[in-house]
Protein backbone atom coordinates (compact mmCIF):
# COMPACT_ATOMS: atom_id res chain seq x y z
CA UNK A 1 0.00 0.00 0.00
CA UNK A 2 3.07 2.24 0.51
CA UNK A 3 3.93 2.01 -2.84
CA UNK A 4 0.87 2.96 -4.34
CA UNK A 5 0.66 5.86 -2.28
CA UNK A 6 4.12 6.81 -3.35
CA UNK A 7 3.18 5.94 -6.82
CA UNK A 8 -0.09 8.30 -6.20
CA UNK A 9 1.94 11.24 -5.30
CA UNK A 10 4.01 10.97 -8.59
CA UNK A 11 0.50 10.98 -10.51
CA UNK A 12 -0.62 13.90 -8.68
CA UNK A 13 1.98 16.18 -10.09
CA UNK A 14 2.42 15.33 -13.16
CA UNK A 15 -1.80 15.65 -13.51
CA UNK A 16 -3.80 19.16 -12.76
CA UNK A 17 -4.94 22.70 -13.02
CA UNK A 18 -6.64 26.89 -10.97
CA UNK A 19 -9.91 29.41 -11.70
CA UNK A 20 -12.03 26.91 -13.80
CA UNK A 21 -13.58 23.47 -12.89
CA UNK A 22 -12.01 20.54 -14.70
CA UNK A 23 -12.69 17.10 -15.21
CA UNK A 24 -9.93 15.03 -17.08
CA UNK A 25 -10.56 11.38 -17.53
CA UNK A 26 -7.46 9.17 -18.61
CA UNK A 27 -7.03 5.69 -19.37
CA UNK A 28 -4.15 3.47 -19.34
CA UNK A 29 -2.84 0.34 -21.31
CA UNK A 30 0.23 -1.58 -20.21
CA UNK A 31 2.03 -4.33 -21.70
CA UNK A 32 4.74 -6.26 -21.67
CA UNK A 33 7.79 -6.92 -18.74
CA UNK A 34 6.11 -7.48 -15.42
CA UNK A 35 2.76 -6.17 -16.70
CA UNK A 36 2.67 -9.91 -18.78
CA UNK A 37 3.12 -11.34 -14.83
CA UNK A 38 0.55 -9.29 -13.40
CA UNK A 39 -2.14 -9.85 -16.38
CA UNK A 40 -1.36 -13.56 -16.40
CA UNK A 41 -2.18 -13.13 -12.49
CA UNK A 42 -5.59 -11.60 -13.11
CA UNK A 43 -4.50 -8.27 -11.62
CA UNK A 44 -5.08 -5.19 -13.37
CA UNK A 45 -2.68 -3.29 -15.04
CA UNK A 46 -4.81 -0.97 -16.93
CA UNK A 47 -5.31 1.90 -13.90
CA UNK A 48 -8.31 4.55 -14.68
CA UNK A 49 -7.33 8.51 -13.65
CA UNK A 50 -9.78 10.89 -12.87
CA UNK A 51 -8.29 14.46 -12.42
CA UNK A 52 -10.48 17.00 -10.88
CA UNK A 53 -9.24 20.56 -10.19
CA UNK A 54 -11.05 23.54 -8.30
CA UNK A 55 -9.33 26.98 -7.79
CA UNK A 56 -5.93 25.73 -6.21
CA UNK A 57 -7.12 22.32 -5.30
CA UNK A 58 -6.93 18.93 -6.65
CA UNK A 59 -8.28 15.35 -6.68
CA UNK A 60 -6.59 12.33 -8.56
CA UNK A 61 -8.85 9.18 -8.04
CA UNK A 62 -6.90 5.88 -9.43
CA UNK A 63 -8.75 2.90 -9.86
CA UNK A 64 -6.63 -0.26 -11.08
CA UNK A 65 -8.59 -3.46 -10.44
CA UNK A 66 -9.20 -3.56 -6.47
CA UNK A 67 -7.34 -0.77 -5.68
CA UNK A 68 -9.04 2.65 -5.48
CA UNK A 69 -7.05 5.13 -4.01
CA UNK A 70 -7.69 9.14 -4.15
CA UNK A 71 -5.49 11.93 -3.60
CA UNK A 72 -6.05 15.58 -2.85
CA UNK A 73 -3.81 18.09 -2.98
CA UNK A 74 -4.41 21.96 -1.56
CA UNK A 75 -1.50 24.38 -2.79
CA UNK A 76 -2.34 26.98 -0.23
CA UNK A 77 -2.69 24.96 2.50
CA UNK A 78 0.48 22.82 1.71
CA UNK A 79 -2.00 19.69 2.66
CA UNK A 80 -2.29 16.48 0.77
CA UNK A 81 -5.08 14.21 1.59
CA UNK A 82 -4.67 10.51 0.91
CA UNK A 83 -8.23 8.60 0.92
CA UNK A 84 -8.87 4.55 0.91
CA UNK A 85 -12.51 3.94 0.12
CA UNK A 86 -12.06 0.54 0.88
CA UNK A 87 -11.06 0.73 4.80
CA UNK A 88 -12.40 4.51 5.21
CA UNK A 89 -9.66 6.24 6.01
CA UNK A 90 -7.78 9.66 5.94
CA UNK A 91 -4.79 10.27 6.21
CA UNK A 92 -4.10 13.79 6.19
CA UNK A 93 -0.19 15.29 6.00
CA UNK A 94 0.59 19.20 6.46
CA UNK A 95 3.94 19.75 6.21
CA UNK A 96 7.22 17.78 6.25
CA UNK A 97 5.39 14.70 8.52
CA UNK A 98 8.83 14.33 11.62
CA UNK A 99 10.17 11.22 12.10
CA UNK A 100 9.09 8.14 14.39
CA UNK A 101 11.54 8.54 17.72
CA UNK A 102 14.05 6.45 16.99
CA UNK A 103 13.68 5.41 13.53
CA UNK A 104 14.93 6.18 9.99
CA UNK A 105 12.68 7.53 7.07
CA UNK A 106 13.00 5.12 4.41
CA UNK A 107 14.82 7.05 1.23
CA UNK A 108 13.08 6.32 -1.70
CA UNK A 109 15.18 5.68 -5.44
CA UNK A 110 16.39 8.78 -6.27
CA UNK A 111 14.41 10.67 -9.33
CA UNK A 112 16.02 12.54 -12.26
CA UNK A 113 13.57 14.06 -15.71
CA UNK A 114 13.88 16.09 -18.40
CA UNK A 115 10.99 17.34 -20.95
CA UNK A 116 11.77 18.86 -24.41
CA UNK A 117 10.32 20.12 -26.99
CA UNK A 118 11.27 18.15 -30.71
CA UNK A 119 8.90 20.73 -32.81
CA UNK A 120 6.91 18.19 -34.26
CA UNK A 121 3.34 18.02 -33.90
CA UNK A 122 -0.08 16.03 -34.92
CA UNK A 123 -3.91 15.79 -34.28
CA UNK A 124 -5.38 13.67 -31.79
CA UNK A 125 -9.30 13.13 -31.66
CA UNK A 126 -8.95 16.70 -34.00
CA UNK A 127 -7.33 18.60 -31.21
CA UNK A 128 -3.89 19.95 -32.08
CA UNK A 129 -1.05 18.29 -29.84
CA UNK A 130 2.95 19.51 -29.56
CA UNK A 131 5.18 16.55 -28.75
CA UNK A 132 7.76 17.15 -26.08
CA UNK A 133 10.24 13.83 -25.59
CA UNK A 134 10.84 12.95 -21.79
CA UNK A 135 13.62 10.83 -20.07
CA UNK A 136 13.11 9.89 -15.93
CA UNK A 137 15.44 7.80 -14.44
CA UNK A 138 15.00 6.04 -11.03
CA UNK A 139 18.45 5.02 -9.20
CA UNK A 140 17.20 2.12 -7.43
CA UNK A 141 20.69 1.76 -5.70
CA UNK A 142 19.97 4.74 -3.52
CA UNK A 143 17.33 3.19 -1.66
CA UNK A 144 17.93 3.00 2.20
CA UNK A 145 16.19 2.69 5.42
CA UNK A 146 16.17 0.48 8.44
CA UNK A 147 12.90 -1.35 7.52
CA UNK A 148 14.59 -2.69 4.14
CA UNK A 149 16.31 -5.68 4.03
CA UNK A 150 19.93 -6.05 3.52
CA UNK A 151 19.29 -8.55 1.37
CA UNK A 152 17.21 -6.43 -0.96
CA UNK A 153 19.07 -3.18 -0.67
CA UNK A 154 22.03 -5.61 -2.11
CA UNK A 155 19.88 -7.14 -5.13
CA UNK A 156 19.41 -3.18 -5.94
CA UNK A 157 22.59 -2.14 -6.32
CA UNK A 158 23.41 -0.56 -9.29
CA UNK A 159 19.77 -0.94 -10.58
CA UNK A 160 18.08 1.90 -12.61
CA UNK A 161 14.94 2.05 -14.06
CA UNK A 162 14.45 4.19 -17.32
CA UNK A 163 11.66 5.71 -18.85
CA UNK A 164 11.41 7.49 -21.85
CA UNK A 165 8.97 8.53 -24.40
CA UNK A 166 6.84 11.36 -25.48
CA UNK A 167 4.26 13.69 -24.12
CA UNK A 168 1.30 15.18 -27.07
CA UNK A 169 0.88 18.41 -25.64
CA UNK A 170 -2.71 20.43 -26.30
CA UNK A 171 -2.01 24.20 -25.59
CA UNK A 172 -5.88 25.70 -27.20
CA UNK A 173 -7.91 22.83 -25.55
CA UNK A 174 -10.65 23.17 -22.98
CA UNK A 175 -8.92 23.71 -19.84
CA UNK A 176 -5.65 24.21 -20.80
CA UNK A 177 -4.99 27.11 -19.34
CA UNK A 178 -5.90 26.46 -15.96
CA UNK A 179 -3.56 23.06 -16.28
CA UNK A 180 -0.55 25.32 -17.19
CA UNK A 181 -1.32 27.56 -14.31
CA UNK A 182 -1.95 25.02 -11.64
CA UNK A 183 1.65 23.27 -13.67
CA UNK A 184 3.50 26.30 -12.66
CA UNK A 185 1.91 26.54 -8.78
CA UNK A 186 2.99 22.83 -8.32
CA UNK A 187 6.88 24.15 -9.60
CA UNK A 188 6.26 27.07 -7.52
CA UNK A 189 5.79 24.52 -3.81
CA UNK A 190 7.87 21.81 -4.54
CA UNK A 191 7.63 20.64 -1.00
CA UNK A 192 4.36 19.41 -2.10
CA UNK A 193 5.98 15.97 -3.64
CA UNK A 194 8.04 15.58 0.16
CA UNK A 195 4.79 16.21 1.86
CA UNK A 196 2.30 13.59 -0.75
CA UNK A 197 5.59 10.94 -0.44
CA UNK A 198 5.98 11.59 3.43
CA UNK A 199 2.31 10.17 3.95
CA UNK A 200 3.71 6.33 2.72
CA UNK A 201 6.50 7.00 5.58
CA UNK A 202 9.18 7.17 2.47
CA UNK A 203 11.35 10.32 1.02
CA UNK A 204 11.84 10.06 -2.50
CA UNK A 205 14.67 12.08 -3.80
CA UNK A 206 14.77 14.65 -6.98
CA UNK A 207 10.86 14.89 -6.98
CA UNK A 208 11.19 18.48 -7.26
CA UNK A 209 13.29 17.98 -10.45
CA UNK A 210 10.06 16.12 -11.55
CA UNK A 211 7.82 19.28 -10.66
CA UNK A 212 10.84 21.57 -12.38
CA UNK A 213 10.39 19.41 -15.78
CA UNK A 214 6.73 18.89 -15.80
CA UNK A 215 6.38 22.78 -15.35
CA UNK A 216 7.96 23.31 -18.88
CA UNK A 217 5.14 21.47 -20.96
CA UNK A 218 2.56 24.32 -21.36
CA UNK A 219 -0.41 22.64 -22.39
CA UNK A 220 -2.93 19.73 -21.63
CA UNK A 221 -0.99 16.35 -22.11
CA UNK A 222 -3.55 14.30 -24.33
CA UNK A 223 -1.38 11.59 -24.88
CA UNK A 224 1.93 9.43 -23.06
CA UNK A 225 3.53 6.68 -24.53
CA UNK A 226 6.78 5.93 -22.30
CA UNK A 227 9.03 2.67 -22.53
CA UNK A 228 10.73 1.25 -19.61
CA UNK A 229 13.78 -0.61 -19.20
CA UNK A 230 15.88 -1.76 -16.46
CA UNK A 231 19.27 -0.86 -16.50
CA UNK A 232 22.51 -2.33 -14.14
CA UNK A 233 24.01 -5.60 -13.03
CA UNK A 234 22.53 -8.02 -10.32
CA UNK A 235 20.16 -10.38 -10.14
CA UNK A 236 16.99 -8.56 -10.15
CA UNK A 237 17.99 -6.38 -13.03
CA UNK A 238 19.36 -9.49 -14.96
CA UNK A 239 15.65 -11.41 -14.20
CA UNK A 240 13.76 -8.30 -15.14
CA UNK A 241 15.30 -7.38 -18.53
CA UNK A 242 14.65 -10.77 -19.41
CA UNK A 243 11.01 -10.04 -18.87
CA UNK A 244 11.65 -7.12 -21.81
CA UNK A 245 10.51 -3.69 -21.86
CA UNK A 246 7.43 -2.35 -20.68
CA UNK A 247 5.53 -0.22 -22.79
CA UNK A 248 2.80 2.67 -20.71
CA UNK A 249 0.36 4.58 -22.89
CA UNK A 250 -2.00 6.84 -21.42
CA UNK A 251 -4.59 8.99 -23.25
CA UNK A 252 -7.28 11.43 -21.98
CA UNK A 253 -10.37 9.94 -23.15
CA UNK A 254 -12.87 13.55 -21.88
CA UNK A 255 -12.27 16.92 -20.50
CA UNK A 256 -15.02 18.47 -19.01
CA UNK A 257 -15.62 21.86 -17.44
CA UNK A 258 -18.49 21.53 -15.57
CA UNK A 259 -18.74 22.76 -12.10
CA UNK A 260 -17.29 20.46 -9.44
CA UNK A 261 -18.44 20.78 -5.87
CA UNK A 262 -16.68 21.18 -3.07
CA UNK A 263 -17.39 18.40 -0.86
CA UNK A 264 -15.44 16.59 -3.65
CA UNK A 265 -11.86 17.67 -1.76
CA UNK A 266 -13.31 16.73 1.57
CA UNK A 267 -12.88 13.55 4.00
CA UNK A 268 -16.50 11.95 3.54
CA UNK A 269 -18.69 11.11 6.15
CA UNK A 270 -17.80 8.02 8.45
CA UNK A 271 -14.15 7.93 7.86
CA UNK A 272 -11.22 7.74 10.55
CA UNK A 273 -8.27 10.17 9.91
CA UNK A 274 -5.03 10.05 10.85
CA UNK A 275 -3.44 13.39 11.16
CA UNK A 276 1.24 13.20 10.16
Amino acid sequence: MKRTVATCAVVLLCSAAPRADITILQTTTVEGGMASMAAASGQSVSPKVTTRIKGTKNRTDVEAGAVFVSTIVDIVSKQVIILRPDVKTATIVTGAPPAAPGAAAVTGPSVDATVTPTGKSQLIDGVKCDEYAFTTTLDMSSMAGPQLPPEALAMMQGMKMAMQGALWVAKDAPGAAEYVAYQKAVAGAPELAGVAAGASGMKIPGMEKVARAMSAVNGLTYLTEMTINIDGTGQVADMMRQMGPMKVTTKISSVTTSPIGDDVFKVPEGYTITKQ
